[in-house]
């Protein structure tokens, strides 16, 4: 598996010998690697970093390898490690937070070259090789509380209860469920009327569907899922009780849409990291030398950092000015007194 690595890498590079040999508008390939989670088709991670990839290549004409780590940890460290020992690498950028951890360990082992983590919230000292990109996950919750609550009785139908919204979150303390309690009541939702269940796992889907089903029967309008993999039950749930969902971290209106299933119907959107515009910024820095290594940046609200990526039935129902608060960047999140 190594060699292949090694040949597959090797292969990229001779072919982009070539091409710039056969064209003098076709730059040489730049000495930059993204190794990001999740695959092709994901409509995560990895998608977002190939359409940072693209604006960037078209931009500037630099072709940038980018290999998708998949799903399984167990495989990051081995693909990281192989790719920082290849001497044709300058630059690495590694995401999300797990693949980010086992590239901060390769940056100290090769302080020769420059690492871009995302999604990394690590306090340690940051060695000078590295730049650190984070999402705050607090202001993306607050968007997505401030969005159902006043989202929340938009369309109502018999027997639903207008302003009752919740959440589906997985095991340990989450900043995305204390940014969206204060979204929701920064849109008028009672801290009462907000609704809360836990899964014991983020890869359960079962659980998830029946989790939001109870708080879809507890009057609940609107659910975020915040539990990882087991929120694909609770968007299957809103489509079976005819009530709505928002997604995080993956764009999960899209998959389902690329599905045909009819569950899309029932997603109001999701609040996703802005991962493409994070790696064609550090792709464009690297290249005239302004990349600012040594430092960690927490990308919010303000500065872009995340993307709301709302759904037809979100335009359909979206007050006017929800969507140019949103589309325009007014909003300004605060925490709960």
């Amino acid at each position: 598996m190594k060699a292949g690595f090694r040949i597959g890498i090797l292969t990229v590079l001779l072919f982009s010998g070539c091409a710039g040999r056969e064209t003098a508008r076709q730059p040489p390939l730049s000495s930059v690697v993204l190794l990001i989670e999740g695959v092709e088709g994901d409509r995560g991670p990895f998608d977002f970093a190939a359409a940072g990839v693209g604006a960037f290549q078209r931009s500037e004409g630099v072709r940038v390898p980018l290999l998708a780590l998949g799903e399984d940890p167990l495989a990051w460290e081995r693909m990281i490690r192989e790719a920082a020992r290849e001497p044709a690498y300058r630059l690495f950028i590694v995401g999300m937070e797990g693949p980010a951890r086992l590239g901060l360990e390769q940056a100290r082992i090769f302080p020769g070259k420059q690492f871009v983590l995302l999604g990394l919230n690590d306090r340690t000292v940051i060695p000078p090789n590295v730049l650190i990109l984070s999402f705050n996950e607090w202001e993306a919750g607050w968007l997505a509380g401030y969005i159902a609550g006043h989202l929340a009785g938009q369309d109502e139908a018999e027997g639903r209860i207008g302003r009752r919204i919740g959440a589906l979150i997985g095991p340990g303390p989450s900043a995305a469920l204390e940014g969206y309690r204060c979204g929701a009541r920064a849109a008028g939702v009672r801290p009462e009327d907000l609704l809360v269940e836990e899964v014991g796992s983020t890869s359960d889907p079962v659980a998830g569907f029946e989790a939001a089903l109870r708080l879809y029967q507890e009057g609940a309008e609107i659910l975020l899922g915040l539990a990882g993999g087991s929120s694909a039950g609770l968007f299957e749930a809103a489509a079976a009780a005819r009530r709505y969902a928002i997604g995080f971290g993956v764009d999960w209106g899209d998959r389902y849409t690329a599905m045909r299933s009819p569950v899309a119907e029932a997603l109001l959107g999701s609040v996703t990291p802005a991962i493409d515009e994070a790696v064609r910024r550090a792709l464009r820095q690297s290249r005239r030398g302004m990349l600012p290594a040594g430092t960690h940046l927490v990308m919010g609200l303000s500065n872009g950092g995340f993307v709301w990526r709302g759904s037809p039935a979100f335009f359909r129902i979206a007050p006017t000015w929800l969507q140019h608060q949103i589309r325009n960047r007014t909003l300004h999140p605060e925490p709960c007194e």
